[in-house]
């Protein structure tokens, strides 16, 4: 067990107002009419030193000489409550010409407005309240706490460390330990040793609130009726009764109390209130949260390191602006908030973290980290009733190009919020990412070009909430090619021939060339040293027109490409030979023999004997010849010719006139 850590100065305390919130002319947003480009709401806690840090005046002190910027870009942070007035109903306006919305009351409302900056959802609505619509007014939300939504939307990226401590009036409450403040705040009629307590709290919203009752076991449901709500780290109004106690930022206290920070506690000091003691887990003692050292307040590091009340405080970031590869990367506001490899955060410089101490805060290590093992936090979107859904995956198309392929895709079907951008990554063969981009939710195609070999690719479609699942493509990179085509009318029998010669820009083509009618084959050939060849089709094509499809197969590093083109096949042209006797007797039946030849094919069909027009006899065609047994002539010299009637691929023909002696 640890000892009793060292208790820090009794810092002395009354309260002059009770039961409003207070307000000091010393506070500021920005100067009247001064919008900038980063703009900041939120938390109470961090108000004062995002001020300082964006080199506006705080307590009457100028800080615009360490004022944080980044490509001559600064920070415009506005108060939790209207400066001057400490209205919390006040409205504001972050750019010009822009909206006049609700002011962000502390952490939760802060994260919400910017929640609704990013999805366009009204801010500030409720019963009877519509609420106003203030895309891309909020850049960046001041909280105390960590995330309220699963997600990963929103980066938490760590300020500073702060810690949570109590502030108190009355001798009683000079030591407390966690089950006292968790039955403080959960009973109805609260008292230590017989004497009543007066417990309050910050108001609804409050990263303060949220992170104390949850390191005293408690939630907003556990809260009693008698328990007061006052503004977050004002303890004037909360402190006018002996024996009162509210949760505070030690920061926040030590900054009020050293003259820092807008004044809304000296008063309860000046009275007899102070920060009490806490009993931290796991230690026999009591520790204070602060130390008096050359009569000014500074942090008991040891408190704010202890797990259960001190906290992280962060700056809190839409991921996809802080994502050097996303089309909605805002690299000012990296360069302010962020620190990487290669570079601090300007909000981790050493100006800046003299402000941040100065506040109260301690300095980190992690300060500007976005890694989640480094303290910083990834949460969803901030808005009840907002679908938590993740996109579709987009129907993806890719056609082989020359040294690359072009994808293509159409959106997914709408799953709650709108597709914001897609990201398209390409791994070559041994994993390495050769493309990561990201496109605009209006593009649908991207064109890649890369070295010959095997590539992965996916397709993401991106919303808010985060990514959806990728469409996947696996292929190779080739150069391209063109098939040229030709062909000539050839007749039925004869053999067809497609001549195709492949062209590529890098090389001389080699492979195989197949050429198709519909899904059947006709024929296939190799391709020659030139990247020509000439491919014969069946003798057996049909008469007529036939389409064809000739397409080259590709190989290992050429893509496959194809040509089309139309082939006619006619009718074979045949010969018709008759042999027949030069005489005979006018009373014999003389046989005459009809031979019908053709290129390729043998003829079938009928052959007719004419004399003039008349027909004299029919016969028909085996293996190519008929032979025909004539009429009975009249005595005297007969012309004669045969006529092939022809056939389904072979033409008809006339033979040579002919003369017979019938005597």
């Amino acid at each position: 067990m640890r000892k009793m850590r060292l208790a820090s100065a009794v810092v002395v305390a009354a309260i002059a107002v009770s039961g409003t919130v207070l307000a000091t002319p010393a506070m500021a947003d920005p100067p009247a009419a001064t919008f900038r480009p980063l703009v900041g709401v939120g938390s109470d806690t961090t108000q004062d030193v995002l001020n300082a840090l964006a080199g506006d005046s705080v307590n009457g002190t100028s800080y615009a000489a360490t004022a944080v910027t980044a490509d001559g870009q600064g920070i415009a942070s506005y108060d939790a409550i209207e400066p001057g007035t400490g209205s919390t109903s006040s409205k504001i306006t972050t750019r010009k010409g822009g909206p006049s919305f609700p002011r962000p009351n502390g952490s939760g409302p802060g994260r919400n407005a910017l929640t609704a900056s990013l999805d366009g959802h009204a801010f500030g609505a409720g019963p009877g309240v519509s609420g106003v619509a203030i895309p891309d007014q909020v850049d960046f939300a001041r909280s105390s706490g960590g995330p309220s939504a699963s997600g990963t939307a929103l980066t938490y990226v760590p300020l500073a460390r702060d810690a949570v401590g109590v502030a108190a009036k009355g001798s009683l409450l000079q030591n407390l330990t966690v089950d006292e403040l968790h039955d403080l705040y959960s009973s109805a009629s609260p008292e230590v040793n017989g004497v009543p307590v007066h417990p309050f709290i910050p108001q609804v919203g409050s990263g303060t609130r949220k992170f104390f009752l949850a390191a005293i076991g408690l939630t907003d449901s556990d809260i009693q009726p008698n328990v007061g709500i006052v503004q977050e780290n004002q303890a004037n109004p909360a402190l006018t009764l002996d024996n009162s106690l509210v949760p505070f930022s030690v920061g926040s206290w030590i900054a009020q109390n050293n003259g820092v920070s807008p004044d809304f506690s000296t008063t309860a000091v000046k009275n007899g209130a102070f920060l009490a003691n806490v009993q931290l887990p796991g230690d026999s003692g009591t520790t204070s949260p602060v130390v008096t050292v050359n009569g000014k307040l500074a942090p008991v590091s040891g408190y704010y390191e202890n797990a259960t009340f001190g906290r992280d405080v962060y700056d809190v970031l839409p991921s996809r602006s802080i994502d050097p590869t996303s089309v909605f990367f805002n690299k000012a506001l990296y360069d302010i908030f962020v620190t990487d490899t290669t570079r601090a955060a300007a909000m981790a410089s050493a100006n800046a973290e003299s402000v941040i101490a100065k506040f109260g805060f301690l300095n980190e290590s992690y300060n500007g980290s976005i890694d989640p093992s480094h303290h910083a936090k990834f949460g969803g979107l901030e808005e009840t009733g907002l679908s938590a859904a993740l996109p579709g995956t987009p129907a993806l198309h890719a056609a082989p190009a020359d040294s690359g392929v072009k994808f293509s895709w159409t959106a997914p079907a709408n799953t709650g919020l709108a597709v914001t951008d897609y990201r398209v990554l390409v791994t070559n063969a041994k994993g390495a990412v050769v493309v990561n981009k990201d496109l605009p939710a209006g593009t649908t195609s991207y064109n890649f070009t890369g070295a010959l070999g095997s590539y992965s690719a996916k397709v993401t479609a991106n919303n808010l909430n985060g990514s959806g699942t990728p469409a996947v493509w696996s292929g190779a990179v080739k150069y391209s090619t063109i098939t040229y085509v030709k062909t000539a009318t050839t007749a039925y029998g004869s053999t067809p021939l497609v001549l195709a010669a492949v062209r590529d820009s890098h090389s001389i083509a080699t492979g195989t060339v197949t050429v198709k009618e519909g899904s059947t084959v006709r024929g296939t050939g190799k391709l020659d040293s030139k990247g020509n060849v000439t491919v014969s089709l069946p003798k057996t094509l049909g008469v007529g027109t036939h389409g064809l499809t000739v397409s080259y197969g590709g190989n290992t590093s050429l893509l496959s490409s194809s040509g089309t083109l139309k082939l006619t096949i006619t009718k074979a042209n045949p010969t018709v030979v008759v042999t027949a006797p030069k005489s005979f007797s006018h009373l014999s039946n003389a046989k005459f023999t009809v031979k019908v030849a053709a290129v390729g094919t043998v003829p079938t069909g009928t052959v007719r004997i004419y004399t003039g027009a008349s027909v004299l006899a029919t016969g028909t065609l085996k293996n190519g010849v008929a032979t025909i047994t004539m009429p009975k002539l009249a005595k005297g010299n007969r012309q004669l010719h045969a006529l092939y009637v022809g056939s389904g691929t072979v033409a008809g023909k006339y033979s040579a006139n002919f003369t017979v002696k019938v005597v």
